[in-house]
This record gives structure tokens, C-alpha cells and sequence, in this order.
């Protein structure tokens, strides 16, 4: 997914509201609808009073999670040699307020002012001061810290660094973590979520100019103040392809959401994956939503600005209505 949907919901996942206008497509016919992904069967209802927002909440957990990729934002990790930021696919890996962990074993605990206001605090263990080694581990503790980005972060987040194959120097690496968030909290705005879970996730760069970042886990619940969504199964995999500027990204998600905006649980898919470039909304990829009785969404890109939804109701394959939006409405609100 391009970046801007991946930084939009690993920073801010905000209430998708949404003002479409609503039309009714023939029903009735067909041969059946599309397969739902394996996994139990999902409860969720989809009915004209739900689809919106059952499509809202998909499109926002899901690159939620996918948006954990991104984590790496937010800690840091600097070479011995000289100091500078470290390179780990998409993004120079560091943030004000945290500075070279491999200075010394075991690691803090150090507090360090961000820039603005609020402090981020690290500690754990290193088994080595040159290289990631399995079991190594780090704890970041941010409280009210204020960057000047715009964003204010609490929460906590334990990193375990499970396997790392590569050179760390050179950023060609094969680097698996697993993540223990604990109400990692943004704020921008007047607009805030909250996320809790573990997941796993594993960045590619050996394979340059692409990198490939994958996040999956069991359970992930988001909390934007207005509704509160509870991905479980769930993985997305987003690969970055540099050779281009700016950069293409293709997103495959996959996974089950329940929220307080819309009753059971809807299992979602990406049969065609989403293409997009740079900062922009996607302009090629599909996300099919399944619901109980079979029922399904269809969520199109059809260029970088424009989407459309296409919902059946009663899982005949054939949509009983249209949705024409913008990316912009879908996914900011």
C-alpha cells in the first residue's frame, strides 16, 4: 500500500466518516459468490445498513496492521562505527530522543528528552555491540513525547529480535521481530488511537531494490476513541520496489475484524493486490470482504483518487449495490 495509507494508519487510525451516495444495482441471478478465505466462518452482517461501515473498518484495520511494518519509525538502531542511522528497508530506522543502543549491554534503562516535550525511555539486553543476535531484546517507553511531527506517542513496545541473516551495514538484511505493544497511543490532532497486541514482523532487503515487509499475529485491538476494532489471524505484506521513483508498493492482507461499528465478525482478503506509488492512495488492487450467509464487499481502486465498493447482499454473486467515493473519504473520513 502506497505510504501514505501505511503511515496514515500505523500513526493515526481515525474514524472513517463517511457521506457516500448510495445505489441500487440489479440483484438476483448468478452462479454464487466468490469463495471466503479459509478460517471459520465469518458472522458479520452486510446489509445496506452496515456495508459502509463494515468497509470503513476493514480498509482501516487492516493497513493498521500492515502499518506495524512501519514501526521502525519510531525506535532506532545506529552503527557502531560511525554513528549514523542505520538503513532497514523503506526508512532510516531512528527518532529523535533514541540514540546508538549498541553503546552498551545491557541496554539502560535511559531516558531521553524528545524534542518538543515528553521523554522516550529504552532498555533491554545485547548479546553482542556489533550485530542483532537471536534473543536479543529492547523495551521502548514513550510518556507524552512530542517530536514536532505533528503526533504526541505513549505506550509501550517490546522488541525481540527473533533471526537476523545479512549485513547490517549495507542494509541487505533478513530481520524477524516479534512485537509486544502495550497502549501504544498516538495523538494528532483532536483524534487518537490506542493498539494493543503481538505481533510478528519480518523485513527483506537482501533482495535489493526491493524490501518486503510482512506483520501478522493473532490478535491486534484498536481503539480511535469512537470505535474499537479487533483484527485476529491477520497478515499483511507490503513490498517496496526502489528501482522506480518514486517507489512502488504492493500490499497483500489478509484477516478477520470485529468492531463496535457493525455486529459479528467479517474475514477479508486481497485476491488482486494493491498497487500504489510514493505517497499516493492506490491505483490497481481489489479487498473482498466476507460476512455471514456468504455476503461480500468488493473494494476496487480505480485510479489513485477514486474507489469503488461493491456490495452482495445475499451471496449470489451479484451486487445489489454501488458505492463511487474517493480514497480521501474512505480512508481520512
Amino acid at each position: 500500500m502506497g505510504d501514505r495509507i501505511v503511515k496514515k494508519n500505523s500513526a493515526a487510525l481515525g474514524a472513517a466518516i463517511l457521506a457516500l451516495t448510495f445505489s441500487g444495482c440489479g440483484g438476483g441471478g448468478g452462479g454464487g459468490g466468490p469463495a471466503p478465505p479459509a478460517g471459520p466462518p465469518a458472522t458479520g452482517t452486510i446489509n445496506t445498513g452496515s456495508v459502509l461501515a463494515v468497509s470503513a473498518r476493514v480498509v482501516d484495520a487492516a493497513f493498521q496492521s500492515g502499518g506495524f511494518g512501519n514501526i521502525t519509525n519510531f525506535v532506532g538502531l545506529t552503527t557502531v562505527a560511525t554513528g549514523d542511522p542505520v538503513t532497514l528497508g523503506k526508512g532510516i530506522i531512528t527518532k529523535a530522543g533514541v540514540w546508538n543502543v549498541n553503546s552498551q549491554i545491557p541496554v539502560g534503562p535511559e531516558t531521553t528528552l524528545c524534542a518538543v516535550a515528553g521523554s522516550v525511555t529504552v532498555s533491554g539486553d545485547l548479546a553482542s555491540p556489533l550485530t542483532v543476535t537471536e534473543g536479543d531484546f529492547l523495551d521502548y517507553l514513550w510518556e507524552n513525547c512530542d517530536d514536532g511531527l505533528g503526533q504526541v506517542i505513549n505506550g509501550i513496545i517490546g522488541m525481540t529480535f527473533t533471526e537476523f541473516e545479512g549485513n547490517l551495514l549495507a542494509g541487505r538484511i533478513l530481520l524477524r521481530v516479534s512485537l509486544a505493544v502495550q497502549g501504544f497511543q498516538v495523538i494528532e490532532g483532536t483524534g487518537s488511537n490506542t493498539t494493543t497486541g503481538d505481533l510478528a514482523l519480518t523485513i527483506d532487503s537482501r533482495t535489493q531494490p526491493l524490501t518486503v515487509v510482512t506483520t501478522m499475529g493473532t490478535t491486534l485491538m484498536v481503539d480511535n476513541g469512537s470505535s474499537t476494532e479487533t483484527l485476529t489471524d491477520f497478515s499483511s505484506t507490503v513490498t517496496e520496489d526502489t528501482s522506480m521513483f518514486p517507489a512502488n508498493f504492493t500490499t497483500e492482507a489478509t484477516g478477520r475484524v470485529s468492531s463496535t461499528q457493525f455486529e459479528g465478525v467479517v474475514s477479508y482478503a486481497t485476491p488482486l493486490a494493491f498497487q500504489a506509488t510514493g505517497d499516493g492512495f492506490p491505483y490497481e488492487g481489489e479487498m473482498l470482504v466476507f460476512g455471514t450467509n456468504n455476503a461480500s464487499i468488493r473494494i476496487m481502486a480505480i485510479d489513485e483518487v477514486n474507489v469503488r465498493i461493491e456490495a452482495d447482499f445475499n451471496g449470489d454473486g451479484a451486487a445489489d449495490a454501488t458505492i463511487e467515493t474517493t480514497w480521501a473519504a474512505l480512508v481520512d473520513g
